[in-house]
């Protein structure tokens, strides 16, 4: 697994506060379809789920 390029994308994901679809290329396929979903704890996120949609390639990261 490529975790320098997984961390850029969560880095990317946690500073990114508008609401919206973000799709990102994969570090692992190249293929664009990477998607962010977020686990929620008192209405506060708590934990960000980074799958790939193509490859099935998944990465959790705290909030």
């Amino acid at each position: 697994m490529k975790d320098d390029e997984w961390a850029e994308i969560i880095r990317s994901a946690k500073q990114d506060d508008e609401d919206g679809v973000w799709i990102w290329t994969c570090p692992e396929c190249d293929e664009y379809s990477v998607e962010m979903g977020e686990r929620f704890e008192h209405g506060e996120v708590v934990e960000y789920t980074l799958m790939c949609l193509s490859c099935g390639a998944k990465v959790v990261a705290p909030a």
